[in-house]
């Protein structure tokens, strides 16, 4: 069983259930402001949210309006973080430091490196079921 360090906790209220997805809606509180995860959460800047939950307990009965609480893994966090900001901050600092060192051309650098962003977020939205399957939000019983 996963610590509750381990994990990205929020409160939500439950929009709406089909067979085994229910979407919760999750508004950001004033504690976000002190939450030692709200570095890389990204839920204070946002006004409100639609979170899909694929793993709850069947057993148990849920029904829209009810308050829950639902979880993500912090490691699956710093993934998004990673393949969000990280990685693409990397194409495009070593993209343009490799170009500057081939043409010495500034301008045509910059716009090399930010051009490689296309290919790159193009590639992140053929793949974001993919994606989207690696997040799994739970229900915190």
């Amino acid at each position: 069983m996963t610590k509750s360090s381990d994990n990205i906790n929020h409160p939500g209220i439950i929009e709406k259930i089909e067979k085994n997805r229910m979407w919760v809606v999750i508004q950001p509180q004033s504690a976000c402001g002190n939450c030692h995860s709200k570095s890389y959460c990204g839920m204070a800047e946002v006004a409100e949210k639609v979170v899909e939950v694929q793993s709850f307990r069947t057993d148990k009965s849920y029904e829209p309006g009810q308050r829950v609480t639902i979880s993500l893994k912090k490691s699956l966090g710093y993934r998004a973080l990673f393949l969000g900001y990280l990685l693409p901050f990397l194409i495009l600092l070593s993209t343009l430091i490799i170009m500057l060192g081939l043409t010495a051309n500034e301008g045509l650098s910059a716009i090399v490196s930010l051009l490689l962003m296309v290919p790159y977020y193009s590639i992140l939205y053929i793949k974001r079921d993919l994606i989207k399957s690696s997040f799994r939000f739970f229900i915190k019983e």
